[in-house]
């Protein structure tokens, strides 16, 4: 794209009503440097950021489990920066404006060669669609310089076309996603506490990240203990990492029928109870990973903030059905955990010789990403 060209790209742009964050990783920089170069940047840039080291990364969007340039990674970069942009024009009392998030994360020609493909990940966040694109450069074709500027000049192009100001061919080949959400889970993403899904009385949480053997299994064993269906609850909203996008959703929420599975915005269990116990008392199935973590004081204020929510789970008629894991020092159920008086009330636990499947959403993950 000649100078001339991303100029007028970029004015229509600044014309557009929609403002938006922007931030950027490991390439594309030259794409901040554009829109502020070019009078009206204030219409389109709310704040623009460059987490560079991966420590700044995992401040921004939580621990680096998918790889930094990735289109996960880009996507909680998008979602970050939506809600970044969102809270920004809420604070000056203009949330009548229509925010988005915009991100950039690469890999590009550096002074060590690289093992993979020379490429960036882009992504944009609404309030009602996330959308992505992927853009590979052959290696050795062109410098670092002459890689950064393809990568901005997409950004332009995908930026522009994706406002509704400018439509024309793309800077190079890329593929792209897009995933607009239904009203329901839009307001799961940004709204008060609220449920997606028609919810019973016993739930198995997780983020199924995939679904697997272990999680099905469990199910069909606690559906036979107590007695009831249970079902399994996924929460768009995490406490370390930024919400779940709706392409990421939707990938997650189809390994389900409808009936068995609910989607929650809340992240804490004393509110996935207070929302989903309707005044009645419901059983969470869990493993020793979880109730432990539950009954930890450094996920709370202080131990009498841990032992008022734990207080309060067992006054709303809350009940945990606990399932041995395999952790650092072996497989362990309930009876091996010390956990405070109020969990301990109301949570039974499940015996090694009853029940054991050693297999996990984060294990698969890793195996997964050794094979590609």
């Amino acid at each position: 794209m000649k100078r001339d060209q991303r100029n007028i790209a970029v004015s229509e742009i600044h014309r557009a009503p929609q403002q938006g964050v922007f931030y950027v990783t490991g390439g594309g920089s030259l794409l901040v440097s554009d829109l502020l170069t070019v009078p009206g940047a204030s219409n389109t840039v709310l704040e623009a950021q460059v987490p560079y080291a991966s420590e700044a990364l995992a401040d921004m969007v939580g621990p680096d489990d998918i790889g930094a340039c990735s289109d996960g990674t880009a996507r909680r970069m998008a979602v970050t920066a939506y809600l970044r942009a969102s809270t920004l024009l809420a604070g000056s009392g203009r949330d009548d404006i229509e925010a988005f998030g915009f991100a950039i994360t690469a890999s590009l020609a550096s002074l060590t060669n690289k093992r993979g493909a020379h490429r960036a990940h882009i992504a944009m966040q609404t309030r009602t669609t996330t959308h992505t694109w992927f853009v590979e450069l052959r290696k050795g074709a062109r410098t670092r310089g002459s890689e950064e500027r393809v990568i901005a000049d997409t950004a332009v192009n995908v930026l522009a076309q994706s406002l509704g100001v400018r439509s024309g061919p793309r800077e190079i080949a890329t593929r792209d996603a897009v995933e607009t959400a239904s009203a329901n889970i839009v307001a799961l993403f940004a709204g008060p506490a609220d449920v997606c899904g028609t919810p019973g009385t016993a739930f198995l949480p997780g983020s199924f990240d995939p679904l697997h053997d272990g999680h099905s299994q469990m199910q069909a064993d606690a559906s036979r203990r107590i007695g009831r269906p249970v079902q399994f609850e996924l929460c768009v909203r995490n406490v370390d990492k930024p919400p779940l996008d709706f392409i990421e959703v939707a990938c997650r929420r189809k390994q389900f029928a409808d009936a068995e599975i609910v989607l929650t915005n809340t992240p804490t269990f004393v509110e996935k109870a207070k929302l989903l116990s309707q005044g009645n008392g419901i059983t969470f199935v869990v493993g020793t990973d979880t109730i432990k973590r539950i009954g930890e004081s450094r996920y709370y204020l202080d131990d009498e903030a841990r032992d008022a929510a734990l207080n309060e789970l067992e006054n709303l008629g809350t009940e945990f059905l606990v399932y041995g894991r395999l952790g650092d020092h072996g497989f362990e159920t309930l009876n091996d955990l010390s956990l405070p008086d109020p969990l301990n009330r109301i949570s039974q636990g499940v015996s090694e010789e009853d029940f054991r499947v050693d297999v996990s959403s984060s294990e698969m993950r890793d195996n997964a990403s050794v094979s590609a």
